[in-house]
């Protein structure tokens, strides 16, 4: 395996932990192979994401989906961002937000990982 041990880490973490997916294409039997998995429908994410948010004490990521975290932003539904920042270079890339975020983002942390380039950055959403 090419890659380091910390992203090998971050892939298996992912696998295991139950993922909601929004989507009002994606069917639940093509994320047969994504671990424990539903889908919902994007009219249906912030009452989701808010259910979830009332639950025991769990974290909930987004992964890659700037289009919902912006929306997720913009409905008070984010407390914080952990972004993560890796040493590629897009030119004329994907914006990772619409608009500015609603509130104040305050740096809280930064991380790195040993044997890797990436770094965490987390923020903290203040309204």
């Amino acid at each position: 395996m090419s890659q380091p041990a910390v992203e090998r880490e971050i892939s298996r973490l992912n696998a295991a932990i139950e993922k909601v997916v929004v989507s009002n294409g994606l069917k639940p039997d093509v994320v047969g192979g994504w671990g424990p998995t539903r889908v919902v429908r994007r009219a249906d994410a912030h009452a989701e994401v808010a259910t979830l948010k009332r639950g025991p004490g769990r974290d909930i990521l987004i992964f890659g989906s700037h289009l919902l975290w912006n929306d997720l932003l913009t409905a008070g539904l984010v407390d914080e961002l952990h972004l993560m920042i890796g040493a590629g270079v897009v030119g004329n890339g994907v914006r990772a937000f619409e608009t500015r975020p609603p509130g104040r983002l305050r740096l809280v942390d930064t991380r790195t990982f040993d044997g890797s380039s990436l770094l965490l950055a987390r923020y903290a959403v203040e309204r």
